[in-house]
């Protein structure tokens, strides 16, 4: 959802994520959330400064 002034709103509870793609952490490539929706639930953490 975009707002008036072009910035994306926060997703409510009960409406469906973004798809977005990123790099794959063990494998090569990327992995997208489409690729999962309505396969199973997915959970998605960000963790900053571990490497």
């Amino acid at each position: 959802m975009t707002s008036p002034d072009g910035r994306q709103s926060p997703v409510q509870p009960g409406e469906p994520a973004p798809d977005f793609v990123l790099p794959a952490a063990h494998a090569e490539g990327t992995v997208s959330l489409s690729g999962y929706r309505g396969r199973r639930p997915v959970l998605v953490a960000l963790f900053r400064g571990l490497y």
